[in-house]
C-alpha cells in the first residue's frame, strides 16, 4: 500500500497528471457532498420535527418568549464549545478558507472543521439570523484538503481539491453546478486554467449528483418564470443596482467595524450576539434561522412594500452584527435574503410609478439576489451562473448583468468598499493579494520541473565508486554526509574530468578512515550548496525556502524525510525562473 501511494504521489508531481487529478477531484466532489448531506440534515431533521407546522423554516410560528430565548441559548452553547478550543481553532467561515490557501498552502485544520460544523448546525437551529452556504464553503475546502494530506499529495494538488471541495459545496447547496465551479475559481483560488478546471468541474457535478439524489432536481428557490417586461424598465434597472451597490458597501461596513470594535471576552461577545438576535426576532420572527421561505414569498411577490423594507434593513442590521461579532455562522444566505427582499422593494415601486410597463416584483427580486450577492463578494461570474442556473432562463441575463455591474461599482468605487471576505481577513493582517507571477509558481509542483537525472555519492568516496557512478552519465551528483544529510550538489562532468587526469586525482586524493579517497567538497569543480525540501512543496516555496536558507540547490525528497535515500530529485533557482518566464506560456494547459 505504501509502494502504492509512493507511486501516486510520484505520477502526481508530473505535468501530465490530469487523469488522476480528475478522480480526485470526483472522490472530493463525492466526500464534500456527503459532508454537506450531514450538515443540511442536521439542521432540517431536528427544525422539522420540533417547529410548529413541521417546516424547518418556520421560527415565525413560535410564542415570542421562545424566539427571544432560543437564540440566546444557542449563542451560550457556542460559546461554552468555542472556550474549549484554542483561539486558532475558533477560526472559521471563507475568510478562514482564503487564508489557508494563501498562507498555509491549503492545510486545513480538523479542529477548525469540528468547529464550523457544530457551530454553524448550533447557529441554524437556534434561530439565529445566519445562512448554511459559508460553512459548506468550508467544510467542503476542508474535506478536500483533509483527503490530499491523507495522500500525501504535494500542496499544489492540495489547494486544487480544496477548490474541489468548494465547488462541490456551492453545487450541492444551491443546485447550482456551474456556479460552484466559477465560486471556486472566482473567489478562492482567484484565477483559472485548464488542468484546475477539469477535476473541478467533476467535483461539482458529483456534489450536485449526490444533493439531487436525496433531494430531487429542484434549486434550491421555487423561481417563477421571470422576464423584463419592457425596455422602459432599465431606469429601474439602474436604480435597483445602485440600491443593492449602497445596500452592499453598508453590510460590509457595518460588519468590519464591528469586528474592529467587538469585546475581546468570547462570552461577552456571544452574550451579546444572542441578545440582539432575541430581542430584533421578537419583533422581525422572518429574520430568524436561513430564512429561504421568505425568500420564496419574495420572488413569487407575495409580500407588501412594507414587509420587504423591513426584513430586508433588519436581515441586513443582524447578519452584519453577527458577522463582526464571530458568529460561525454564514453570509451567503443573508445576502441573498436582503437582496430578494430589496429587490422585490424595487419592483413595488415600479409597479406604483409604471403598472403598464414594470414586471413582477419577483423579477426585480431575483435580480437583487443575484446584485446583492456581487457586490459584497466583488464576484460578478458566480452572481449571473446562479441567477442563470436558478432561472433556467438566459433571458434574465442582460438585465442581470447591467444591476450586476452597477452594484459592483457601487460598492467598490463609490463606497470604496473590497469586497467582504477579503475584507475581515484584512483586519487580521493578513492579505489575499498575490502576483500573477507567485499565482502560477502555486499551481505548480518542485517535482513536475525537478532535474532527476542525478546520482547520490557519499562525501568522501573512492575513484572506484566515482566511476561506476559516472557510467550512468548523470548531469549532478548530490554529495550526502556520513549522516545521510544532504550538503551540495556537483557537476558530474567535473568530477569525470578530474577523475581522466591522473595528476590531478593525485593531488586531490587523500587518507580518510584508513582508506585513499576524495574529497568531494574540495576538489575544483562547480559545486552549489543544496538544502532539502518535500516534495509536496510547490515552486514558490522553494523560492521562499532558497531565499531563507541561502542556498542555490534543493534535493527534493519523498515522504517527511530529507535523507540521501529518499532523493528524488534536485532544483535550482534559475530553473524556476526559466519555467514562468520561458517555458510556461508554451506549456501552458
Amino acid at each position: 500500500m505504501a509502494s502504492l501511494l509512493r507511486q501516486l504521489r510520484l505520477q502526481l508531481a508530473q505535468s501530465n497528471a490530469l487523469p488522476l487529478l480528475a478522480i480526485l477531484g470526483a472522490l472530493s466532489g463525492l466526500l464534500t457532498g456527503g459532508t454537506i448531506l450531514l450538515f443540511r440534515l442536521a439542521i432540517e431533521v431536528p427544525l422539522d420535527n420540533a417547529l410548529p407546522g413541521q417546516h424547518h423554516e418556520y421560527f415565525e410560528s413560535l410564542p415570542i418568549w421562545l424566539r427571544f430565548t432560543l437564540p440566546m441559548l444557542g449563542a451560550m452553547l457556542t460559546a461554552i464549545i468555542f472556550l474549549l478550543l484554542s483561539p486558532q481553532s475558533r477560526i472559521v467561515g471563507i475568510s478562514h478558507v482564503l487564508e489557508r490557501i494563501k498562507h498555509h498552502q491549503g492545510y486545513m485544520p480538523v479542529s477548525n472543521f469540528l468547529a464550523q460544523f457544530f457551530g454553524g448546525i448550533i447557529c441554524a437551529i437556534s434561530g439565529q439570523s445566519t445562512g448554511r452556504e459559508g460553512p459548506a464553503v468550508h467544510l467542503g475546502a476542508a474535506t478536500g484538503s483533509i483527503m490530499s494530506r491523507k495522500f500525501s499529495l504535494p500542496s499544489n494538488h492540495t489547494q486544487l481539491l480544496l477548490a474541489s471541495g468548494v465547488a462541490a459545496a456551492i453545487s450541492a447547496s444551491f443546485n447550482t453546478p456551474i456556479a460552484g465551479v466559477i465560486f471556486a475559481m472566482e473567489v478562492i483560488v482567484m484565477g483559472y486554467s485548464f488542468i484546475s478546471l477539469i477535476p473541478v468541474i467533476l467535483a461539482s457535478v458529483t456534489g450536485a449528483l449526490l444533493t439531487r439524489a436525496v433531494y430531487g432536481n429542484e434549486p434550491a428557490f421555487n423561481v417563477p418564470q421571470l422576464h423584463l417586461h419592457s425596455l422602459l424598465e432599465f431606469p429601474f434597472l439602474i436604480v435597483e443596482g445602485l440600491l443593492m451597490g449602497t445596500l452592499a458597501a453598508l453590510f460590509i461596513w457595518v460588519c468590519v467595524n464591528v469586528a474592529q470594535k467587538a469585546p475581546k471576552k468570547l462570552l461577552t461577545r456571544f452574550f451579546l450576539l444572542g441578545l440582539l438576535n432575541g430581542l430584533l426576532a421578537m419583533a422581525v420572527p422572518q429574520i430568524m434561522g436561513i430564512g429561504y421561505d421568505t425568500v420564496n414569498l419574495a420572488l413569487i411577490g407575495q409580500l407588501p412594500w412594507i414587509a420587504l423594507f423591513i426584513f430586508a434593513l433588519a436581515k441586513l442590521l443582524i447578519t452584519s452584527l453577527n458577522l463582526g461579532l464571530g458568529q460561525p455562522g454564514g453570509a451567503i444566505g443573508p445576502m441573498l435574503f436582503i437582496g430578494a427582499c430589496a429587490g422585490g422593494l424595487v419592483g413595488e415601486l415600479g409597479a406604483w410609478i409604471a403598472p403598464e410597463h414594470a414586471s413582477n416584483s419577483g423579477f426585480y427580486a431575483m435580480l437583487g439576489m443575484a446584485a446583492m450577492m456581487s457586490a459584497c463578494l466583488q464576484a460578478p461570474l458566480t452572481a449571473l451562473m446562479t441567477l442563470l442556473e436558478l432561472t433556467s432562463n438566459s433571458d434574465i441575463l442582460l438585465p442581470a448583468m447591467l444591476v450586476v455591474v452597477v452594484a459592483n461599482l457601487t460598492a467598490s468605487e463609490v463606497f470604496k468598499q473590497k469586497a467582504l471576505f477579503p475584507r475581515l481577513l484584512q483586519l487580521r493582517g493578513l492579505t489575499v493579494d498575490t502576483s500573477p507571477v507567485e499565482q502560477m509558481l502555486r499551481q505548480h509542483s518542485v517535482l513536475s520541473i525537478s532535474e532527476k537525472d542525478i546520482k547520490m555519492v557519499k562525501k568522501f568516496s573512492s575513484v572506484e565508486d566515482l566511476q561506476l557512478t559516472l557510467k550512468a552519465n548523470p548531469k549532478w551528483l548530490v554529495i550526502y554526509n556520513t549522516d545521510k544529510t544532504i550538503t551540495a550538489v556537483i557537476s558530474a562532468s567535473d568530477v569525470a574530468i578530474l577523475l581522466l587526469d591522473d595528476d590531478l586525482l593525485n593531488q586531490w586524493q587523500e587518507e580518510h578512515e584508513g582508506q585513499i579517497l576524495i574529497n568531494l567538497l574540495a576538489i575544483p569543480a562547480q559545486r552549489k550548496s543544496c538544502g532539502s525540501i518535500s516534495m509536496q512543496a510547490n515552486l514558490q516555496e522553494a523560492l521562499d525556502f532558497m531565499a531563507k536558507q541561502q542556498v542555490e540547490y534543493l534535493s527534493i525528497h519523498s515522504g517527511k524525510g530529507v535523507l540521501a535515500n529518499s532523493v528524488m530529485g534536485v532544483i535550482n533557482h534559475d530553473e524556476i525562473h526559466n519555467h514562468y518566464r520561458y517555458q510556461q506560456p508554451a506549456t501552458s494547459e
